[in-house]
């Protein structure tokens, strides 16, 4: 038993830091962020509703740029492992596929939950800054934006003096220097006064943030199973198709589940993004439960549970060649 956590660990632990050392896991990570910043500036007609316009783009943008690069990663770790004879070699050593395969789900899935902790920081952050009329709160504005170009700065002159890989030392940095700037703003109001930690942020975005990040999840684990068998275009392609259509699921299917059995299937299997797209709710004085919370994310561990379980069947029957 330890032997397989170990290697569980380690093979997930690789499958991670071999998805940060990509340049578009990195440059998706920076445009989420940087964009999310810049959302109060862009957003002119506000109605007076400047802050409820940026927090609704800002978890669009994390939602979207979340299962592109969730799906990305899983294709490209999975699938040039295969190509390349790595998977191989691995295989060929005492480990089943069974823990190759669901390690290589948790190391993607791991940098996908420090991308969701990255762009939930900046979605706080930025609602933040849009919150006062007819002007901006600096003291949240300067360390959101000025967080990646430290991050690209210490990343640089680490490379120049250690030659350690620019890619990996600046999405490690991106996270790092992102909670620095969360944390130092959480001290300070908008006029700059010290405050009590976190009174200015609107911690009700925080459970929708841990919705989005199950959904993509749930996406990168579909990503993972169909990257067996098929390259990384058409994976990218399938899983777009899938996330538009469980978009208008209710629509599609759900209003004829009860008479048709073929819509009633189709509802039950493909997934339903409007239950982890819950935005609406925030409207006002209303909040997301973490009882919902809880719920869906029973409902995405059981979908997961059984995306990985046919991934496997899949992978258990793939010939894998050195």
């Amino acid at each position: 038993m330890k032997r397989h956590i170990r290697q569980f660990t380690a093979i997930a632990g690789l499958t991670a830091l071999e998805a940060v050392r990509q340049p578009i896991c990195l440059l998706m990570a920076t445009t989420c962020v940087v964009f999310i910043g810049l959302l109060p500036f862009l957003i002119t007609h506000t109605l007076g509703e400047g802050a409820k316009l940026v927090r609704d783009s800002g978890l669009a943008f994390h939602f979207v740029c979340g299962l592109i690069l969730g799906s990305y990663a899983a294709c490209s770790s999975l699938t040039h492992e295969i190509r390349r004879g790595t998977a191989a070699s691995i295989l060929s050593k005492p480990v089943s596929r069974e823990i190759f395969f669901l390690a290589k789900f948790a190391g993607v899935a791991m940098v996908m939950l420090l991308f969701s902790a990255a762009a939930g920081m900046a979605v706080l952050m930025s609602t933040r800054v849009a919150e006062p009329l007819y002007s901006f709160d600096w003291w949240s504005a300067i360390p959101l934006l000025a967080a990646p170009l430290m991050a690209y700065t210490i990343a640089g002159l680490w490379n120049f003096f250690t030659q350690r890989p620019f890619v990996s030392a600046a999405s490690f940095l991106l996270l790092v220097t992102m909670a620095a700037a969360f944390v130092s703003a959480g001290w300070v109001d908008a006029e700059g006064h010290r405050v009590a930690f976190g009174s200015a942020y609107s911690w009700k975005i925080v459970p929708v943030s841990v919705l989005i990040f199950l959904a993509i999840a749930v996406l990168t684990g579909l990503a993972m199973s169909l990257a067996i068998r098929l390259d990384t275009v058409p994976t990218l392609s399938i899983c777009s198709v899938v996330f538009l259509i469980g978009l208008m699921s209710d629509y599609l299917f759900g209003r004829h589940a009860a008479h048709s059995l073929f819509a009633d299937l189709l509802y039950r299997v493909i997934p339903n993004w409007q239950h982890f797209w819950v935005v609406d709710a925030l409207s006002g004085p209303g909040a997301i439960p973490w009882s919902y919370v809880a719920r869906v994310a029973l409902y995405a561990g059981l979908y997961l549970a059984g995306i990985l379980s046919l991934g496997m069947l899949a992978f258990r029957q793939l010939e894998v060649r050195a």
